[in-house]
């Protein structure tokens, strides 16, 4: 080794070590998310390897950027450190509090409360307590984990869009995932979205990987592993299981009855008849009547007592006295339904912005809107290239939607979750934009790049 690169090779371990000991998480960061980036791009044409290469590096450059403007920005000597958003703060103080649990160190008797009390209560705690207890307090570095984790399920869901819904679309989809404002807020969080939106994109690509593995062992260990991750994303949020496995189930039912036309006209039918049936005995109305009733209750809650700007689900009636909603009637039980399912698309409405915030998230709902409009136009393409990908995309969006729907009343809240469909919503309105495009161009839509037959997680 000459002079200079020995020379070049001792700056380098000093500048690695200098920022290790300030910040252990960015080196770490650093070992991970290089070679991700170069995995994201691997085996991929040298224009779109490169595309790609520049967008990851963009996305993840720009979130680094905000982290250390957090920092930069924060007083210090007012507070111990920055954060974006007060549940954020919250999250970190607990695994922090944790952490000194776990090396002995006292803590006050509140914090001991705190650190374990129901609200909030997460296994993600406990991974930011972990990595604490690792590195040391990381208040700041907490965020480029966040920024790991979200990066990695957008690539592990391109990478598998690529192979199944075709390149173009694959393209604008990962655009769209890496760049969308609220997206982007959430991924350089310390909060558990990112880590859910990871465990749920892996969960969805072995969904993909049980229906097309080559032996019954194989699926065996992949359905195995499919349950596993469900249960930790019901550690990670309560009801986190239910919405992964009623996912996947949808979605299998809906891509293997898209590809039998008649089956589905069958099923259709079936299923009317067993609906009417089974309303028609007085238990299961009670039980439906019973649960409607909850969710009407829920969305009370969120409207009178919960702090920030609500939106109406019910008759005017119901709002001065939380009782009545024990009257419910027919007529009033349809306009519910009805009305949670259109505000879930057009909440906040642009002309009832009520505060600077909602003026400022404005671009977003009118890029939520083009999303929308686009989903059922790419729907008939999406289930032409692989029904299987596609059903298990708007199942897993169907379920999340109905979670949140009929539940919500507040509006900061019903963004917020909207946003844990937009993974699977972005690629089928990235499939209607290049059938509307290709239309306005004359042409015929775009094909696969790749064979659908056995897609990978990263190949």
């Amino acid at each position: 080794m000459n002079r200079k690169m020995l020379r070049q090779a001792t700056a380098a371990g000093v500048a690695i070590g200098v920022v290790y000991a300030l910040s252990p998480l960015t080196v770490w960061f650093a070992v991970g998310i290089v070679p991700l980036v170069v995995l994201a791009a691997r085996n991929l044409d040298p224009d779109e390897r490169r595309f790609v290469t520049r967008l990851l590096i963009v996305a993840i450059a720009l979130r680094v950027v905000v982290v250390a403007g957090l920092f930069a920005l924060t007083d210090h000597s007012v507070v111990p450190f920055g954060s974006f958003f007060g549940d954020e703060d919250y999250f970190i103080r607990r695994g922090l509090w944790l952490r000194n649990l776990a090396l002995g160190i006292p803590i006050q008797g509140l914090d001991l409360e705190s650190a374990f009390q129901a609200f909030n209560a997460s296994s993600h705690l406990y991974l930011l307590a972990l990595i604490q207890l690792l590195v040391g307090p990381a208040p700041y570095g907490l965020h480029l984990v966040g920024i790991l984790f979200y990066v990695l399920a957008a690539v592990v869901l391109y990478r598998l869009v690529r192979t199944t819904l075709g390149r173009t679309p694959a393209l604008l989809g990962l655009t769209t995932l890496l760049f969308v404002p609220s997206l982007f807020a959430w991924s350089v969080s310390a909060l558990k979205e990112p880590l859910f939106v990871l465990v749920s994109a892996l969960s969805f690509v072995l969904a993909v990987r049980l229906v097309r593995a080559p032996s019954l062992g194989i699926r065996v260990l992949t359905l195995g592993a499919v349950l596993a991750l469900a249960a930790v994303l019901e550690t990670i949020r309560q009801g986190g299981a239910a919405l992964s496995l009623f996912g996947v189930i949808a979605g299998l039912l809906i891509g293997f009855l898209a590809t039998r036309p008649r089956l589905m006209l069958s099923a259709l039918v079936a299923a009317s008849v067993l609906a009417g049936a089974l309303l028609g005995r007085p238990e299961i109305q009670l039980r439906t009547y019973t649960a409607i009733q909850a969710a009407a209750r829920q969305h009370w809650g969120h409207v009178v007592v919960s702090p920030g700007y609500a939106y109406q689900l019910l008759d005017d009636r119901f709002y001065p006295d939380l009782n009545e909603i024990s009257d419910l009637k027919l007529g009033e039980t349809a306009r519910f339904l009805a009305r949670a399912a259109i505000s879930y698309v057009t909440v906040p409405l642009p002309w009832k912005a009520q505060s600077r915030a909602a003026l400022v998230y404005l671009p977003e709902q009118i890029t939520w809107y083009i999303l929308a409009v686009l989903v059922p136009i790419g729907l008939p393409s999406a289930f032409r290239r692989d029904p299987m990908v596609a059903g298990l995309l708007l199942g897993h969006a169907l379920v999340i939607a109905a979670a949140v729907a009929f539940f919500g009343g507040n509006v900061g809240t019903l963004v917020r979750h909207r946003s844990l469909a937009l993974p699977y919503l972005v690629w089928l309105s990235a499939i209607g934009a290049c059938h509307v495009l290709s239309s306005l161009r004359g042409g015929e839509p775009a094909r696969p790049a790749a064979s659908a037959a056995h897609p990978a997680l990263i190949q």
